[in-house]
């Protein structure tokens, strides 16, 4: 048994695309890829002012960041605003609230009191910075009470033993 295939022909298309047309193609694409990956990248982010004290004058300073927030949860949201408020200041002229190496051992958000325990190098004093001490610890209750309005007492601890310093 043999098959026998008619022969087909080919007709040209009749669709033709200029470079023109092409070029605008692909950058619709990119814009639109582009788009995208910047509305879900930056979803899940706020803008945070963090108050860092001057180095040559001492007055305080605001910074804006875009820091992750994570919807309905206060207390790792605080957390996550207290880790990059240790980590310092991005402007070169403002000096970092604490010694470098301070960390946050421990936070609590309970009842709108926020708890929160720091390493022992937050005690060491910085040879470098302008400010003092009391100074570093209004400065973190200030940053606390404007980017989290809901708080309404902060209690800070160093090592577990809360602060006897009246501030």
């Amino acid at each position: 048994m043999t098959i026998k295939l008619k022969k087909l022909k080919f007709r040209p298309s009749n669709l033709k695309i200029n470079p023109r047309t092409l070029f605008l193609l692909i950058l619709l694409v990119v814009v639109i890829i582009s788009s995208i990956a910047y509305i879900t990248s930056n979803i899940h982010k706020t803008e945070r002012i963090f108050f860092f004290p001057d180095h040559r004058s001492g007055k305080t300073v605001g910074e804006s960041r875009k820091v992750p927030r994570i919807p309905f949860n206060k207390e790792e949201n605080i957390d996550i605003f207290l880790q990059e408020l240790l980590l310092g200041p991005i402007n070169m002229n403002l000096d970092p609230l604490f010694p470098v190496g301070t960390k946050l051992e421990k936070i609590l958000f309970r009842g709108k009191i926020v708890y929160i325990d720091l390493n022992f190098m937050a005690l060491l004093p910085d040879k470098w910075a302008v400010h003092d001490f009391e100074n570093s610890i209004l400065l973190i209750k200030k940053n606390i009470k404007f980017n989290f309005p809901y708080v309404k007492k902060i209690v800070i601890a160093i090592l577990g033993q809360e602060l006897e310093i009246d501030v």
